[in-house]
This record gives structure tokens, C-alpha cells and sequence, in this order.
């Protein structure tokens, strides 16, 4: 501990935190937290903004008595032992949240009061009329409220969801000079998880995730209200934005992030492209003059920096994946130059954890069937952020996991896939959605696993996570199904919010839900099958029954060629530290 500490000093330690005042002990720094919140704070029960942490500063300074430490804190007096004021700093510091204990919270109530009457739906992106107020608490306290605020905008999302009689949102907070951001957040997704008759899916995919030791985003769950009208049970995903990067890449948070889409040069599959005359640069990989919310590619940072947008970090990236200029065939990618080459620009283990939790959760709408719906990031090199153009260096980040464990619209067994050829179980989805080609394109995924050593290590992680993560007993466990014997999984959890979007167990839910009641105790609970439509889908324990046994049974014949833990490494894998 310092000896003084100065306003901006201070300031900054509670940065992306929160102090929840009730969680404060009685006394002083009781008293001094809620004259803050009261002085400075949005109408809520916590300290967030920087103007609170300000003015508690101040408050914090009136009341030393020593006042030696020319208009600093003193935290620790001439005997170097710590101050009445150190120890109430100490309180405080210990009393915050972050973001990943925002997250560790099992659910919230997002209320939306002063709304436009009878505006239940945002295509475009409305912004909070003068009088309407964002709130956020947590729902075992609805007292204690961690955001009031009035600057905000909302808008519908997703896909398939956008414009579905239960739609997601995105709640835009304004941040403008106040910096009331939200544990550093200024965005909250709220996922309406409409394909999901179990309302669990998410939750268990970005669970295994962050297992996988990849930058993952996080999850909790959260009611809706507007205008005191009750819109349902919600996911909340962390956005992945500057915040995201700062989080897992520290100080090459500045790099270019893009986000994959099926869009003006087809779907995201990482083909390598050339023009007319052969080029291969960045130029290959957008439309001239298309609008960005038209490109397959879509650059989300830097967008506007023409030193920086050009796409000729994500064409080094693409050649190398592709080994362009290498000589071999196929057998080129089973070389140690490519090796070198892709591990140069890529972090390949990171990628192929990632592939051996998504393949187990069956998820096909990311870098698998459709391919898109997930983001790159070129961070750059350690020691170098600003070199990132120059010296590209990338990471894939997951995104959307409503279509998982079981969830299928084009009669395909997902369950089934083989761990080494995923483009072979895309022929339906191909077919039904009029792709260009029978199978779907995937050459990061396929170029890599010729290579001996990177298939070694894919399937000795998928390995470990049969071993540890998934496995049906512990999913029924997780979820709280029926026979599982569990009291606290994510079933009890969320039955009730869940059962509160409907009137009746088989009424039709008056938030737009299209599951009734009935459908989603049956599919979470007992976990049984539910098919409408074209949608088919399993119960999520039945569906990791199936696809923890067809993956043992193939992992025994493989482990003739690539003995298990013959990569030599150990799991559980941490995020790798970026090359120099």
C-alpha cells in the first residue's frame, strides 16, 4: 500500500467495479458510501460512476484528521502502520465487483419504466425518451438497485430472433461524461433463447467454454420487464467489445476484431480468394464500396482507420491457413512449415480446444455448417500493440450457442458427427439452405487437423473434457433434471421465471415465448423430445448421452494412431500468452 493517494489515483482503483452499498458494514464507510451515492449517484444503491467515487473522495479527505498529507489520503501514518482512513480504503476495495462476480450471479430483474405505451418491439434503435428509466438489481435483492439510469437505447436482435414474437435486445448504455458504465459494460444483451424449449442451452455451452480456457463470453439469466409488463425469462451474454479485449488481452486491446456474417463475399469460411489479376490481399475480402453491414467480414474496431481496415491482416491470416505458396498438395499442410506459418499468425491450441467443445456440444451455426457467427481478433504480438497490422496475430471468439445439444432443423444427428470431418454432416444443411457446395467449407478447421501434432492435441483436449466436463451425469447434474437428484441446478433455477410467461400450462405464452409452459417443464425437466415443424430437438442430457458414447466409441479407434496424451500437454488449458 501506497503511503498517500491522490483523487485520480483512487478513481481509477474502483474503475469497471462497483461497491453495492448494502454490503458494506455499519460505521463510517457506511455512512460516507450513501452520502456519495446520494451526492453524485443515478438514483441506484451502488457506487459505479467516477463522479461517486469522486465526491466519496472528497468525503473521505473532510473526515481525516491528520491533515499532513497535503490534500492526499493518508493510508498509512509515519510508523508505516495503516490509517483510520487507510483501513476504511481497505473496506472499500475489498467490498467491490467485477464484471466476472457481476456475472457469477445467478439471475437479475431489468425493468424499463416510461417507455413509449404499446412500443413492444425496436427495429431500429430507439432511444430512452425524456422520464424513462433502465434499472437493474439483482432478484434475490430487488432493493438493492446496481444501475438507475435515463441515457440508454434499446433495439431488437439476432438472426432469427429480431423479428420473432419474442425478441432479444440489446440495451445500449449512453456513457457520455458521466462514464456510467455497468462493471465496464456499456451494452447488456438480453437473448430471448427462442429455439430453446429447455431455456438452459446457453448456459450450459458457455459453461463448457470457459472450461475450454478460450475468451469466451459469460452468461447469467435475467427477467424483463416494460412498463411493469412482465416480456420473460432472458439470457445475458457479455458483448464482445473493447472491454471484452482489455479483459483477455491486456494491453493489445486496440487490434482489429472482426465479426463473421454470411454477407457480400459469401459466408465466412476462410477460402482464400484472388482478383482478376491474382491479388490475394485484403481487397478480396470485401465488395468495393459495400457498406459494412453488407461485408462478410465486418471490421467492429478500427473501422474507420485507414491504416488499419484495410483487411490485409485477416488475407495473411487466410494464406496461411490455406498454405498458399507452399509446396506438397495436401501434404502440405502436413509439413512443419505449415506449422510454422499458421502458428506465426493463428493461436491454433486455442482454436482447437475451442473446436473440441463445440463439435461435443453439436453446435452448427458458427464456424461449422453455416460457417459464421463468431469473431477473429488480431491482437498482435506481445510487446508490440500498435505492430498489429503489420505483425497480425489471431484469436477466434465464440459466439451465439442457442443452436446446440440437440437442436436441429435440417434432419441431421448433430450427435453424430465424426470428430475429424464435420464438413461431411453439412450435406443436408447445404442442400436446405441452397448453400454453394455440397458440404460446407471449412479449411481452418480441416487444413489444420491434417497436421499429426495438431490433431494429437484436439483430440487429447476432446479427451479431457470426456474425462471431466462432459459427460451425461454431470449435465443432468448441471441442469437439475429429473433423476438427477439435484435440488440447485439451472432448472430450479429458472422454472419459475420461466413458468411466469404464461397464464396456464398449456396457453400459449402471452410473451411471445413459443413454447407453452408444459413444453418447457417436459424439455428442461424430464427431457424429453419436442418436435415442431422443422425443428426437432432432444433433451439436452439425451443428446450428451449420445454424443459423449459415438465420441468414446470413434476417440478408441483413433487413439490407434494418436495415443492418448501423446501431445504432452495439460489440461485444463489456460488462455496461451501472446508470442513476442
Amino acid at each position: 500500500m501506497d503511503r498517500t493517494i491522490d483523487k485520480g489515483t483512487f478513481q481509477d482503483a474502483f474503475k469497471n467495479r462497483a461497491v453495492v452499498i448494502s454490503g458494506l458494514p455499519r460505521g463510517t464507510v457506511l455512512r460516507l458510501a450513501t452520502e456519495a451515492n446520494a451526492a453524485a449517484g443515478p438514483s441506484d444503491a451502488a457506487l459505479r460512476t467516477k463522479a461517486e467515487f469522486g465526491v466519496l473522495y472528497d468525503l473521505l479527505l473532510a473526515e481525516q484528521a491528520d491533515a499532513a498529507a497535503d490534500g492526499r489520503l493518508a493510508l498509512l501514518g509515519v510508523d508505516g502502520r495503516v490509517t483510520a482512513i487507510g483501513q476504511l480504503v481497505e473496506t472499500l476495495l475489498n467490498s467491490t465487483e467485477n464484471k466476472e462476480e457481476f456475472f457469477a450471479q445467478d439471475m437479475y430483474q431489468v425493468n424499463v419504466a416510461g417507455w413509449p405505451q404499446g412500443v413492444l418491439t425496436a427495429d431500429e434503435v430507439m432511444v430512452a425518451p425524456p422520464g424513462a428509466r433502465l434499472t437493474l438489481a439483482r432478484s434475490t435483492t430487488p432493493g438493492d438497485t446496481l444501475l438507475s439510469t435515463g441515457a440508454f437505447s434499446m433495439v431488437n436482435s439476432g438472426n432469427m430472433t429480431a423479428h420473432a414474437p419474442k425478441r432479444s435486445w440489446k440495451v445500449d448504455l449512453e456513457i457520455g461524461e458521466s462514464q456510467d458504465r455497468l462493471y465496464g459494460m456499456e451494452r447488456v444483451n438480453l437473448k430471448a433463447m427462442y429455439n430453446d424449449p429447455s431455456q438452459m442451452r446457453e448456459a450450459v455451452a458457455w459453461r463448457l467454454l470457459d472450461r475450454a480456457g478460450i475468451p469466451a463470453a459469460q452468461h447469467t439469466y435475467a427477467t424483463f420487464s416494460l412498463n411493469d409488463r412482465y416480456m420473460g425469462l432472458y439470457s445475458v451474454i457479455e458483448q464482445v467489445d473493447k472491454k471484452f479485449l482489455k479483459d483477455h488481452f491486456g494491453k493489445n486491446s486496440a487490434g482489429n476484431l472482426y465479426k463473421a456474417y454470411c454477407g457480400d463475399v459469401g459466408c465466412a469460411t476462410l477460402e482464400h480468394r484472388t482478383g482478376t489479376g491474382g491479388g490475394d490481399d485484403g481487397r478480396q475480402y470485401f465488395t468495393a464500396g459495400s457498406v459494412d453491414d453488407d461485408r462478410t467480414y465486418r471490421l467492429k474496431t478500427n473501422e474507420d482507420d485507414p491504416a488499419a481496415n484495410t483487411y490485409d491482416d485477416l488475407a495473411t491470416l487466410i494464406r496461411a491457413v490455406n498454405g498458399v505458396q507452399l509446396p506438397g498438395g495436401d501434404d502440405r499442410f502436413k509439413s512443419d512449415t505449415f506449422r510454422a506459418s499458421v502458428e506465426r499468425v493463428l493461436n491454433v491450441r486455442a482454436f482447437l480446444r475451442w473446436a473440441g467443445a463445440n463439435v461435443l456440444l453439436g453446435s452448427w451455426d458458427n464456424y461449422f455448417a453455416t460457417p459464421s457467427n463468431y469473431y477473429l481478433y488480431n491482437s498482435g504480438r506481445l510487446g508490440d500493440p500498435l505492430g498489429f497490422t503489420g505483425r497480425p496475430y489471431f484469436t477466434l471468439i465464440p459466439w451465439d450457442y442457442d443452436n446446440s445439444s440437440g437442436i436441429d432443423f435440417f434432419g441431421t444427428k448433430w450427435q453424430y458427427t465424426d470428430l475429424l470431418d464435420w464438413p461431411a454432416m453439412t450435406r443436408d444443411y447445404c442442400r436446405i439452405t441452397h448453400a454453394p457446395h455440397e458440404v460446407s467449407r471449412l479449411p481452418l478447421f480441416t487444413n489444420l487437423l491434417r497436421h499429426h501434432d495438431f490433431c494429437q492435441y484436439y483430440l487429447d483436449h476432446l479427451e479431457y473434457l470426456l474425462d471431466t466436463e462432459f459427460g451425461p451425469e454431470r449435465v443432468a447434474a448441471l441442469i437439475g433434471a429429473e433423476g438427477s437428484g439435484r435440488t440447485d441446478g439451472l432448472w430450479q433455477l429458472i422454472s419459475s421465471a420461466a413458468y411466469g410467461e404464461a397464464d396456464s400450462p398449456h396457453g400459449q405464452p402471452f410473451t411471445g415465448r413459443q413454447f407453452t409452459n408444459d413444453e418447457v417443464y417436459r424439455a428442461a425437466y424430464r427431457q424429453w423430445e419436442l418436435s415442431r415443424g422443422s425443428q426437432f430437438t432432444y433433451g439436452i442430457f439425451h443428446y450428451t448421452r449420445m454424443r459423449y458414447d459415438h465420441a468414446r466409441q470413434q476417440l478408441a479407434e483413433l487413439r490407434k494412431t494418436y495415443p492418448n496424451g501423446a501431445s504432452g500437454a495439460v489440461f485444463p488449458g489456460a488462455m496461451e500468452v501472446l508470442p513476442s
